[in-house]
């Protein structure tokens, strides 16, 4: 099997032996991460990971494994801004996020409308004749102090973090690519 990297991670860095540190949020777009502990760690990946060295997964140092994680993504058409932020989808095509995802928004102007990392509240899904059936959908991101959006057409992802414990015997770099796999070479 082959593979085409799609995103450069960031490295994890963990300075001691039992050491925990946690990826930047990493909007995804494959849902396909691969992870390469320089030495052993345990590993956790999802929105807010608590990794430990009893139940996460183990990785031998010099080692990779790959990861799937549910992923998704879709383009908007509006903004609503306020205490909370109401994304708009194009009518017909529905959201396509369930309450509790923790998403990104991006491409949006100004760029105060855009986050990487917020968790969606709700869902319209009222279906009166003239609803807004699976077409709104609010996150916990605050825009209330910016009063006009110039360019209301972003994109929404979905977001994971990685967690790393150290499990070797000194400091320890752990590095993440996200890639698309193909099975044809």
């Amino acid at each position: 099997m082959s593979f085409k990297i799609v995103q450069k991670i960031s490295t994890i860095s963990i300075a001691s032996s039992g050491g925990i540190s946690t990826s930047v949020p990493i909007a995804m777009k494959t849902g396909y991460l691969r992870i390469t502990p320089e030495d052993s760690a345990y590993i956790e990946i999802n929105p807010n990971p608590q990794v430990d060295n009893v139940s996460s997964l183990w990785v031998a140092g010099g080692t990779s494994v790959v990861i799937k994680q549910e992923w998704g993504s879709r383009s908007f058409i509006g903004i609503q801004t306020g205490s909370s932020t109401t994304i708009i989808f194009e009518p017909g095509t529905a959201a396509g996020f369930a309450v509790g995802d923790v998403v990104s928004i991006s491409g949006a102007s100004p760029v105060g409308v855009n986050t990487i990392f917020t968790t969606v509240n709700s869902i319209e899904t009222s279906t009166s004749y003239d609803s807004y059936y699976n077409t709104r959908m609010t996150v916990n991101w605050n825009t209330s102090g910016i009063t006009t959006v110039t360019n209301p057409v972003g994109e929404i992802r979905k977001v994971t973090k990685v967690a790393a414990y150290n499990a070797g015997s000194g400091a320890n770099n752990i590095h993440i690519t996200e890639i698309q796999a193909n099975a044809y070479a």
